[in-house]
């Protein structure tokens, strides 16, 4: 064998044993990261941060929420931590998001009122999709009464809905209603402040009806009926 040959052989060997030991120092550094994040005591959820709340309590969501401190954060579950905050009556929405390198962040959507109705002998704020979710001393100021059955989930649905359309559509046509009644999903009524009542029917074609409707408060009547909105009719 020649010197050159074997200074070459040589020189591959060592190649060979450079790229193992790179090969080897690699494995090391990804082992030593996912136990870092994974099992060990480094990176692990110390604190909960809770935001967007005005009326729950940080210490609400924080039971209910029940993070698991001192587990790794990379391994908390979080789509049960949203789903056990979500569970609380005025949460319309929550997301849990990890904040490097120990905190859980809590972002919480709180429903809004479209009106309100009594239940228990008080009242309670409604949101858009009729769900009851708050009891308050005294309603807030412009919300419409839903005077239909609490316990009758589909017709608060519809009359919360008539609400928030009016509402969001119309703000000032809104501040002239006082009432919402119905005695099925299908029989809204509104009654108006200075007491005439608007026959509105089911919760459907929202925009019509109020389009409709704005035309035909200009006519003197009592009552005023857009159930459908293609024929309109009013009464005394």
């Amino acid at each position: 064998m020649s010197d050159a040959f074997a200074a070459k052989l040589k020189q591959r060997r060592r190649r060979r044993w450079i790229r193992v030991l790179l090969a080897v120092l690699v494995l090391a550094l990804i082992g030593t990261g996912v136990w870092a994040v994974w099992f060990s005591g480094l990176l692990v959820a110390q604190k909960v941060r809770v935001t967007g709340l005005e009326h729950l309590t940080e210490e609400q969501v924080l039971q209910a929420a029940d993070v698991p401190l001192g587990a790794p954060l990379a391994r908390l579950d979080t789509e049960a931590v949203q789903q056990r905050v979500r569970e609380l009556v005025p949460v319309r929405r929550a997301d849990v998001s990890r904040s490097w390198p120990e905190t859980v962040v809590i972002t919480v959507t709180e429903r809004s009122p479209a009106a309100w109705i009594s239940r228990d002998n008080r009242p309670w704020e409604v949101d858009a999709e009729g769900v009851i979710f708050l009891p308050v001393d005294s309603p807030e100021a412009g919300l419409p009464e839903l005077r239909v059955d609490a316990e009758d989930a589909d017709t608060v649905a519809a009359a919360a809905r008539v609400a928030h359309d009016l509402r969001d559509t119309d703000p000032a046509l809104a501040a002239q209603v006082a009432a919402i009644g119905a005695e099925t999903q299908d029989s809204v009524e509104l009654a108006l402040l200075d007491g005439r009542t608007v026959v509105w029917g089911s919760a459907t074609d929202p925009g019509a009806k109020i389009r409709v409707l704005k035309v035909l408060l200009d006519v003197p009547a009592g009552v005023y009926d857009v159930s459908v909105p293609t024929r309109p009719t009013t009464r005394d």
